[in-house]
Order: structure tokens, then C-alpha cells, then sequence
């Protein structure tokens, strides 16, 4: 693949924890919430204020370049764009472990596409443009890193000349005839910066850091539901099951239709025994879990344990249905498939398993039971 084509992959919302699920932004309603409970028995991290679009002389230099070089409003817009979006110029490389502030972004080069956005808009702005963040809504994508789940929507940049607007994807992804979007305030891109960087911090299982980054997110715009359920699996780790579930309630009534939240609070009354909550949402639980390719993978290797390989299978089926990019996937239906004898369907699975998988993962630790494929 050509460094271009590399570059112009798909640029997703990082990084939502889940199940444990972390999301990121949907939508908001006016209602009042309540003050953020106190993190318990944790040292207090403080987080400092970041301008998102914080600019530098080098930022100010490619958008004079490029952005203010041309008479004409609706050229400068689009000349702003082409060179923002052209390898050869901007030189911008997508990596979704990464958020940044834009001028730290156009330093490094790289970042996931909150951070693209930001150095766009801000090189938009420079020039005398009318630019905004906007969100849009796609199908949502899991994955799974450290056996945490995580969800990522898509956020991109609009610059609006006299007469046309210019949607700036350096994704490379087709837009659908119609498709949701959603126009973003800086300050819930600001929340979401924060959010991000909160994310990470829950991953390394840094819970007073993930707090802080989370509260100073909420700080920026408190009625960002996303933000309140992942606060909600802070508490929940840190052994505070009322203030969670004070969060994830807050979160759905934020946004009713919040499946991360209504998942996590589901969790918390089936685990503590509090039958009659949990079956009031049990059915709308059930519904967004056979839509999730790791809980059906999670079912599948539940049927294996009980040597239920057809469930097994039927399960990995589906879940291969919605991504098929995963390799743990056809590992464990090669492991299904191989238990119940269909030997080169599951050596077929068994490959596919090794062509997805992380170059650090090496051959000799995927191997099916007893053999020496």
C-alpha cells in the first residue's frame, strides 16, 4: 500500500472504553445533573486547562500559505483543504493512540482525527475562514485492546466559504446519500479531548487520572452522556457501585438510548443481585449485545467451555458477519470448527486467524489443540 493510500485510511473517534465501555459523543438534552461525586480513597490529579486550537508560527505559516494566498473566499477554502489533505504537503499521519492540541499536532505530524480536525480548524480560522467540528453518525466500530472493549465514532472538520461548505475527511471514507451529522461547540471537541486522554488513563488502570481527565471534560459541557458513563466505570473499579450507578443513570437520562450506560448499569444489578432491575433491562440489553461482535465471541467461548461447538460456531458466524477484520474471531471458530471435526474448515480459519493477527504475535501462538499446524 502506498504511503497516500496509508494515509488516507479511515480516521475514527478514538478511543471509548466499554463493558466496562467507554463511548464517545451523542447527543445532548437541557436537563439538569447533579455534581460530580468525589473519587474515594485516590490521590487528587489536577489537569490543566489546553486550548485546543492553540496556534504556533508554523501553523500560522502553512494557512497563510495556503489559506489567505488567493483572492477569491471560495478558493482559499478549498486550496486550504487540498493542501491539509495532501500527503506531499501537510504530511499528517493517522494514529489513534494519539490526541493532541493543534499545535502540538502539527508539530508531530500525526494523531487520531479529533487532533486533524483541531489542526484544521485552526489553520481555518487563521485564514479568516468559518470553520466547525462535526460529528457523524456511523454504525458503531468495536474493537478490543487489554480485554477492554472500545466503541469509536467519527468526528471531521467543515470550512464554509461565501457559497459552498467543504467537508474535510482525511479518512478517505465514502459519506452515505444520506447521512447524520452533527455540528460540535469547541467546547464539547474540548470534552472530548479530555475524554480521550481520560480513555488512556482507564486503560492503564490509572483511576485518579482518569477521573480528573473525565470531571474536567464534564467541567467543559456536563451534559455529554458519554462522559458520565465513563465516569460510571471509574466508580464501578474504584469499589463505588452508588456513585456508578448515580453516573450511568445520569447518562441515560442524558440520552435514553445510551447502550453503553444501559449495559454497565445492567451489569451492576445482575452481578449484585438485584434481580427485579435487571430484568426491567434485560430485553433493551440483549437487543444491543447481539449487535456487538465481542459479546457474541464472549457467548462463543462460553459454548466452547460447555463443548457446545454448533452454538459456538453459529455465534463466531455472526460475529465475523459485522467485522471481519478480527483475527481472535477465526481463531476461536477455527478452535470450534476443529472440536467438532471439520478439520480443514477450521485449518481455513486457522490461517485467516494468523493473516489478521499483530505482527507481534507470532505464528506458534495461534495452534489448534494437539497439532503441530
Amino acid at each position: 500500500m502506498s504511503k497516500r493510500n496509508q494515509q488516507r485510511k479511515v480516521f475514527r473517534l478514538t478511543v471509548t472504553l466499554a463493558l466496562i465501555v467507554l463511548l464517545v459523543a451523542c447527543k445532548t438534552n437541557p436537563v439538569s445533573v447533579p455534581d460530580i461525586p468525589a473519587l474515594e480513597n485516590q490521590p487528587q490529579e489536577e489537569i490543566p486547562s489546553v486550548d485546543l486550537l492553540r496556534m504556533s508560527p508554523e501553523i500560522k505559516d502553512f494557512s497563510n500559505a495556503y489559506g489567505r494566498s488567493y483572492r477569491s473566499a471560495e478558493n482559499r477554502a478549498w486550496t486550504l483543504a487540498h493542501a491539509a489533505m495532501d500527503p506531499y504537503l501537510l504530511d499528517f499521519e493517522y494514529d489513534p493512540s494519539i490526541t493532541l492540541p493543534a499545535d502540538q499536532a502539527f508539530t508531530a505530524r500525526k494523531g487520531n482525527c479529533l487532533t486533524f480536525s483541531s489542526l484544521f480548524i485552526a489553520m481555518a480560522r487563521e485564514a479568516g475562514l468559518d470553520a466547525w467540528y462535526q460529528e457523524v453518525k456511523i454504525p458503531p466500530v468495536w474493537s478490543n485492546v487489554n480485554d477492554t472493549m472500545l466503541v469509536s465514532k467519527h468526528v471531521n472538520a467543515v470550512v464554509q466559504d461565501r457559497l459552498r461548505r467543504y467537508t474535510v475527511d482525511v479518512s478517505g471514507r465514502q459519506s452515505q446519500a444520506v447521512e447524520q451529522v452533527r455540528r460540535l461547540s469547541d467546547s464539547e471537541a474540548r470534552a472530548q479531548y479530555y475524554n480521550n486522554l481520560g480513555a488512556d488513563a482507564l486503560m492503564e488502570e490509572k483511576l485518579a487520572l482518569a477521573y480528573a481527565y473525565f470531571s474536567k471534560g464534564l467541567g467543559n459541557d456536563p451534559r455529554l452522556a458519554y462522559i458520565w458513563s465513563n465516569l460510571g466505570v471509574v466508580f464501578r473499579r474504584n469499589d463505588q457501585t452508588e456513585e456508578a450507578i448515580l453516573a450511568y443513570r445520569t447518562a441515560l437520562l442524558l440520552e435514553p438510548q445510551q447502550t453503553v450506560a444501559l449495559n454497565n448499569l445492567y451489569t451492576i444489578y445482575d452481578e449484585d443481585g438485584d434481580l427485579d432491575l435487571a430484568e426491567e433491562l434485560k430485553a433493551r440489553v440483549e437487543k444491543y449485545r447481539q449487535k456487538n461482535p465481542y459479546y457474541l465471541h464472549y457467548m462463543a467461548e462460553m459454548a466452547n467451555e460447555e463443548q457446545r461447538w454448533s452454538d459456538a460456531i453459529k455465534l463466531l458466524n455472526r460475529a465475523i458477519q459485522i467485522d471481519d477484520n478480527e483475527y481472535r474471531f477465526y481463531f476461536t471458530l477455527a478452535q470450534s470448527q476443529f472440536h467438532s471435526g471439520s478439520t480443514d474448515a477450521a485449518l481455513e480459519n486457522l490461517e485467516q486467524a494468523r493473516r489478521l493477527a499483530p505482527a507481534s504475535l507470532k505464528s506458534s501462538q495461534l495452534v489448534l489443540p494437539d497439532s503441530n499446524f
